[in-house]
């Protein structure tokens, strides 16, 4: 397979910033644009495949409005170690790690531990998010903390 340009590297990067940033600052909106309308997200936290923009949205709603995700909420998601493979034209598979950062009672601490499996593709020159598999490794003491109120 034909290695990715730098500059779609660099794409692939600010999609994966990108949904953080949606996620972190509750930009509904700005999240959903990470996937394409028939994109697929596949949680462990929440549990299940959501599929489409419509899926996708309840998924997001309910970690932001649901008292169990109340220590998820105002967090800052931190990807790390991320790989990208090319494996067509247009598509590729990216694997990364991330740490979630909390603060319930004013505390800083980790909430949780996990890996995002990702497959984008790029259409009209634009990368999205095909299917994302989040995978929660563990949850910390602030997590349990808030869970706890």
């Amino acid at each position: 397979m034909t290695p990715l340009a730098v500059e779609d590297h660099v794409r692939i990067h600010d999609l994966i910033a990108r949904y953080s940033r949606g996620l972190d600052t509750q930009r509904r909106s700005d999240f959903l644009a990470t996937f394409w309308e028939d994109g697929v997200l596949d949680s462990s936290l929440a549990g299940g495949e959501f599929v489409g923009h419509s899926g996708i949205a309840e998924w997001y709603d309910r970690v932001h409005s649901e008292p169990e995700f109340a220590p998820f909420l105002r967090g800052q998601h931190r990807p790390a170690n991320v790989i990208i493979e090319p494996v067509a034209p247009g598509e590729a598979a990216v694997w990364c790690q991330f740490v979630l950062l909390t603060q319930p009672d004013g505390v800083p601490g980790i909430a949780a531990l996990g890996e995002y499996h990702d497959v984008v593709t790029r259409r009209g020159g634009e990368w999205r998010f095909g299917r994302r598999t989040i995978r929660i490794a563990a949850a910390g003491a602030p997590a349990a903390a808030g869970a706890a109120r």
